[in-house]
């Protein structure tokens, strides 16, 4: 069984204030992380009592679960707007939040996929909204079992940094477990290129992933995708630190028991946030005149069972 350590609150001095929008599997893990700090968040059901399982899955007979508060937000002065939400849902819940976004000194967004930090951005522009706009990329995992228990299953690192610089160079004290980054746009890039491949491949095979390695057929669909990802990628002169395609294979193998976000999506018949990957892909692909068949193919035919539910 896998622990995750516990880090214990740090005291009341200096401590920021700080709202999480959203709070699934991630949003409660990022507000775990920002407990010892002033918190805040905002969610439909203005739920104020949280709680986190730190052991590696809801079935081990022996587990930590970690219970905490947070005050619903008011529209207080903060330091930071957490955004975990769905990619799709960003401009909405900006847009609910308007009244109180001046009260915000910066806005993060932490979620999959691309396009939506633009988005996001030309939205406060348009709005006057003053916050700074941070954009962050996560490989902490957790997910919501199936009693509802948000389980924290495995650590990782989450970066985030400017999307785009301040005139005025202001030192931001990042929130809790958050590392700075200054180029966050590759960070983004590179995690687009392996949610590209394994998203898609899982929810049309319904498997988890590891399994897309493990049968002739998946792994040709595997290697073929990651191929054709990796040739976008090189086209569009978007830069990863990594070979993508044995990239993805360590990922897949690394994270083989879990069920990638689109795979949840599609079992619970939910939209899926492949506009901001596939989609996002295939836009730029098109403006430059490239072609992307198996991404599209994959797309096209996911996108059809999500029209028909």
């Amino acid at each position: 069984m896998t622990q995750i350590d516990i880090h214990t609150p740090q005291s009341s001095t200096g401590r920021q204030r700080i709202v999480v929008a959203g709070v699934g599997a991630l949003g409660t893990l990022m507000a775990w992380h920002c407990r010892s700090q002033t918190l805040f968040t905002h969610n439909r059901r203005q739920q104020t009592r949280f709680s986190l399982q730190t052991s590696a899955s809801a079935s081990d007979v022996t587990t930590t679960v970690d219970t905490f508060s947070a005050k619903p937000w008011q529209g207080e002065v903060v330091d930071w707007l957490i955004v975990t939400t769905k990619a799709a849902a960003t401009i909405d819940i900006l847009s609910d939040l308007k009244d109180r976004l001046n009260n915000t000194s910066r806005i993060l967004l932490l979620q999959n996929g691309m396009g939506q930090q633009a988005e996001a951005s030309a939205w406060l522009t348009q709005n006057k909204i003053n916050a700074e706009l941070w954009v962050g990329s996560s490989t902490e995992g957790a997910y919501r079992a199936d009693n509802g228990t948000v389980i924290y299953a495995g650590k990782g690192q989450t970066l985030a940094g400017r999307w785009q610089h301040s005139t005025e160079d202001r030192e931001a004290q990042l929130p809790p477990a958050m590392q700075l980054t200054t180029d966050i746009k590759q960070v983004l890039h590179e995690k687009l290129a392996i949610n590209a491949i394994i998203n898609p491949l899982t929810a049309h095979h319904g498997c988890r992933n590891g399994e897309l390695l493990a049968s002739e057929e998946k792994r040709r669909d595997f290697k073929a995708l990651s191929a054709e990802v990796a040739s976008l990628f090189h086209n569009l002169n978007w830069k990863t630190g990594f070979d993508i395609t044995q990239q993805a294979t360590k990922v897949a193998e690394a994270t083989a028991q879990n069920q990638s976000s689109t795979l949840q999506d599609v079992l619970h018949q939910r939209p899926t946030e492949l506009p901001y990957i596939c989609g996002y892909l295939l836009k730029h692909a098109q403006q430059h005149g490239l072609s992307a068949p198996l991404t599209e193919q994959l797309y096209q035919s996911i996108s059809a069972r999500e029209a028909a539910w």
